[in-house]
C-alpha cells in the first residue's frame, strides 16, 4: 500500500481519536456540572465565550453527549475502539 493510503488511515484514526476523546471529555464534564451545581452557578460567558448561556452549555454536556453515548452503545464504540 502506498504512502498516501497510509496517510489516509492515519488521518482517519486521528479524527476518530478526537471524537472518542471529545465524547469522553463531555461525559466527564457532567460530573463537574453536577458537583459544582453549574445549573445554578455557571455565569454567562465572557470574552471568547461572550453570549454563551449555561443552558447552551448544559445542552451539549448532557443532551448531545448522552445522544452520542447512546449511538456508541449501538455498536459504534466497537468500531471506534478498533482504530484507537
Amino acid at each position: 500500500m502506498g504512502t498516501r493510503q497510509q496517510d489516509y488511515i492515519s488521518g482517519a484514526r486521528a479524527a476518530n481519536r478526537k471524537i472518542w476523546e471529545g465524547i469522553n471529555d463531555l461525559a466527564a464534564a457532567q460530573r463537574e456540572w453536577n458537583a459544582l451545581d453549574y445549573g445554578t452557578t455557571l455565569p454567562t460567558g465572557e470574552g471568547a465565550n461572550e453570549g454563551i448561556q449555561k443552558a447552551m452549555v448544559g445542552a451539549v454536556v448532557f443532551d448531545t453527549a448522552n445522544a452520542l453515548v447512546a449511538l456508541l452503545n449501538t455498536g459504534h464504540a466497537t468500531n471506534m475502539a478498533k482504530l484507537l
